[in-house]
């Protein structure tokens, strides 16, 4: 717009509308940055689920790898897979773990009992032979299960089902 042919007035009434305008767009650009911030947050919190899945599956599969190699005894497969666990929860950090199969006990290399346990049986045709647990070393934040994920809970339950249907191939 020309402003040279504008009077005085017309001149303010124009800026006042540009300023009027201008402030609208601030407005909206702020509006717009927060909508991409929560956008961005949400992302990062999906990665971190999406992460936390992957290494419970990545745990599974490589228990049926080692339930399935025939050169090992069912002594190195339990021990192997007792080892997976910690790595597959939220805290691998400060995660430990042990099985107990009858008599037998597997247990990570830092295992110690603690109040921070998620722990459930081994059954064989219905009865209880051991039990599978994954300890946290040190307090960690409320998650679904005091520390734990709801989904930690489900894998060590599979887990332990496939410890269960190894033990029993074993005695039979």
């Amino acid at each position: 717009m020309d402003a040279s042919g504008l009077s005085k007035e017309e001149l303010v009434r124009h800026i006042e509308s540009m300023n009027a305008e201008m402030i609208e767009l601030q407005a909206a650009l702020r509006e717009a940055k927060g909508q991409s911030d929560w956008m961005g947050d949400a992302m990062k919190a999906r990665t971190r689920v999406l992460n936390e899945r992957m290494k419970e599956l990545d745990c599974v599969y490589h228990a049926v790898r080692i339930l399935r190699d025939p050169d090992l005894r069912l002594e190195q497969r339990i021990g192997r897979i007792v080892d997976l666990l910690p790595k597959a929860w939220l805290r691998p950090d400060i995660a430990c773990a042990r099985a107990v199969l009858g008599e037998r006990e597997f247990r990570t290399g830092r295992f110690a009992p603690g109040p921070w346990a998620l722990k459930t049986p081994i059954t064989v045709k219905g009865q209880e032979v051991g039990s599978l647990e994954v300890v946290y070393l040190s307090a960690s934040p409320a998650m679904d299960e005091g520390p734990f994920l709801r989904e930690e809970r489900e894998l060590l339950r599979v887990v332990a089902e496939c410890l269960g249907a190894a033990y029993e191939l074993d005695a039979a």
